[in-house]
């Protein structure tokens, strides 16, 4: 099964952002969406959780059209697919186990206390279940970002977009989470779309990436395909280049 996007067209005015993008993602990979701020990363994967509506083009979701799904669909397959924003959206009055605990008793019925012992044992997969009594205020961006995983775990996603899952987080902080996203994907066979310009994360956990370029695919392929390109823009992007044809 894999999720499709079929010639995606989207604009903000008269800025056209994606531009006939076509990519399939395959059931248990971890796929990199790369490319320079403003590419459009962010925006195709909004797409996939209703965040944004394409101007054109269509969306395949495990072989079904989600194209133009309601709101109440969205909240549904919101439950399949999750997505873990760029900054980490805790609830600073409450305890980290409350806030993994929140969406699990809303959503399975569980009781408070059941709800809690199902929370700790997602704390538990990112090594955070010793913290579970502190507050998000008490800890560093890179273990709240670890906290922010867990709680999208917390519906036993079948799919998980990550949007710059690693700015803003120190070194140390950033390969902890590039390690806790690859350890996820092959403990529970989680598919990851991950969204980022880390070049330390992309050709550390990725499987295979996709490079947006001026609103198209510019290069789709492995790590190796991509260390080994001769394009240009390929070339001066994974080498961090000032100097090339890349534009501004």
């Amino acid at each position: 099964m894999s999720i499709e996007f079929l010639d995606i067209h989207k604009a903000f005015g008269t800025n056209k952002v994606l531009d006939g993008v076509t990519l399939t993602v395959e059931k248990g990979q971890i796929v990199f969406i790369i490319g320079k701020s403003g590419a459009g990363k962010s925006v195709l994967v909004k797409h996939l959780v209703g965040l944004i509506q394409q101007d054109a083009g269509r969306i395949l979701f495990e072989g079904e059209d989600i194209t133009h799904y309601t709101e109440r669909e969205f909240f549904a397959l919101r439950k399949r697919c999750a997505m873990v924003f760029q900054h980490s959206t805790l609830f600073d009055s409450m305890t980290l186990l409350e806030n993994v605990a929140l969406p699990i008793r809303k959503h399975k019925g569980l009781s408070h206390g059941d709800s809690l012992a199902a929370a700790r044992d997602k704390l538990a997969l990112v090594q955070m279940h010793e913290m579970a009594a502190r507050f998000p205020a008490d800890i560093g961006d890179g273990l709240r970002k670890r906290v922010a995983i867990a709680r999208a775990l917390t519906l036993d996603p079948e799919y998980v977009v990550f949007d710059e899952p690693t700015t803003g987080l120190d070194p140390v902080s950033a390969v902890r989470v590039d390690r806790l996203i690859r350890q996820m994907s092959d403990d529970t066979g989680v598919t990851s779309i991950v969204v980022s310009h880390d070049l330390r994360s992309i050709f550390g956990i990725a499987d295979r990436i996709v490079m947006l370029y001026q609103g198209r695919i510019r290069l789709d392929g492995t790590p190796a395909d991509f260390r080994g390109s001769d394009d240009p823009v390929v070339h001066q992007f994974v080498n961090g280049l000032p100097e090339g044809p890349m534009e501004l």
